[in-house]
């Protein structure tokens, strides 16, 4: 087995704290570059610990280097509390710092069980030799409980149990005499409702997905603006029905239609929103991402259509053989709009939108990016790590992936 030659120290600030507060992008690369971004980081928050953690890695740096030929060290920020986001962020840095060191080797420092979230990431890309966990002295067991809780609830079926059902009994007791009560309480109800479906988080995630795509700069800057209005004009829409509907109609049959409201805008939102990422994934040649998003707007407005449908049912203006008609519908229509899709499909083909793509081997290890392809369509070149001669694969020797090639040899 080679000796290992090339180790990299590396800190993960998985929630960007190094970002928000200092103002300082990832991947921070090189000692006198950590020292200065820690540096910054604890004059902005002396109490952060990811200063500490970044300092914990230089030193580390200063160890590593008695040890091994070449040693690099390098921070890695993520994106808030995102797990998604930060683990994107954290791979797209990784890469870069990879393309300017190759790595044979990981030394991990981080200052506690979040940041060790990073862990399969390096892993798919080289081994990890030695970890190191630095935790303020004084916040050991604080950091662990409270990490301990946070993981804790994010289980589906305890966040049900501690938050869903509460917001059952919260909104059944919303739907007594008292307007102030109910308003209170069913707030509360609602809330504890839709965190303990994961309804919260999910709403929560696609906010920031939206308000991080919006750039004037982007094509698609209009549908994010229509987005949030829809949204917007959606919870308008359902108060105004609510307080101005029928007063001959009960409080379910009004608070029926309240919702319907919400749901009409909210789908015109989410389809917007699927036609933004479609025109992002055109312009930032990630075409491979069309049919996920053309299947997004096709399932949208089927369930539009089956909840407007069940309405309707509802409230009495249809019966039920109107609604189960529509489901057959529906479900024929999602099948047919399934093989319709792959028209989209653009994984099976060699094409220009490959170029910028990362390559892996079979076992995960990255190997360089995608540079051209022939004019004739059936080569994809890339240039390897430290080497200026470029690669050439046929069909028969990749497999193209949702977001990479991988070398089938």
């Amino acid at each position: 087995m080679a000796k290992i030659q090339n180790v990299a120290v590396l800190c993960a600030d998985r929630d960007n704290d190094l970002g928000r507060k200092a103002n300082v992008e990832g991947p921070v690369i090189g000692r006198k570059e950590n020292l200065k971004a820690a540096a910054k980081l604890a004059v902005a928050d002396p109490e952060e610990s990811d200063a500490n953690c970044m300092f914990a890695a230089v030193r580390k740096f200063d160890e590593v280097k008695k040890h091994y030929a070449n040693v690099e060290i390098a921070t890695l920020t993520g994106y808030g509390k995102s797990d998604f986001e930060s683990d994107k962020r954290l791979n797209e840095q990784l890469d870069a710092f990879l393309e300017k060191f190759h790595a044979e080797g990981f030394v991990l420092v981080t200052d506690g069980a979040e940041d060790d979230q990073i862990i399969p990431i390096l892993q798919s890309r080289a081994k990890i030799i030695s970890k190191e966990t630095v935790i303020i002295k004084q916040a050991k067991e604080i950091e662990g409980t409270y990490y301990a809780i946070k993981e804790a609830i994010k289980d589906p079926t305890l966040a049900l149990i501690v938050f869903g059902i509460p917001g059952i009994i919260l909104l059944l007791i919303a739907s007594l005499p008292n307007i102030g009560l109910q308003l209170a309480v069913g707030g509360i109800g609602a809330f504890l409702l839709l965190y303990g479906f994961g309804i919260y988080d999910a709403a929560l995630s696609t906010i920031r997905s939206v308000t991080s795509s919006i750039s004037v700069q982007r094509t698609s800057f209009p549908l994010y603006i229509a987005v949030i209005l829809l949204f917007v004009f959606g919870i308008y829409s359902g108060y105004t029905e609510f307080i101005t509907g029928e007063k001959t109609a009960d409080i379910i049959a009004r608070t029926v239609d309240a919702i319907m409201q919400v749901v009409n805008f909210t789908m015109l939102s989410a389809i917007s929103f699927a036609l933004a990422k479609s025109v992002d994934a055109v312009h930032f040649r990630m075409a491979y991402m069309l049919r996920k998003y053309f299947l997004s707007i096709v399932y949208v407005a089927i369930i539009w259509l089956i909840l407007d449908s069940g309405r309707n049912v509802f409230v009495g203006v249809a019966d039920l053989n109107l609604f189960l008609f529509v489901v057959i519908v529906s479900f024929g229509a999602a099948i047919l709009a399934y093989y319709v899709s792959s028209v989209f499909d653009v994984r099976g083909k060699i094409t220009r939108l490959l170029v910028g793509l990362p390559v892996y081997s079979r076992e995960g290890k990255w190997l360089g990016r995608v540079t051209s392809i022939s004019a004739s369509r059936d080569v994809v070149e890339y240039i390897p790590l430290k080497e200026k001669e470029a690669v050439k694969l046929r069909k028969k020797d990749l497999t193209i992936g949702i977001d990479k090639v991988i070398v089938a040899a």
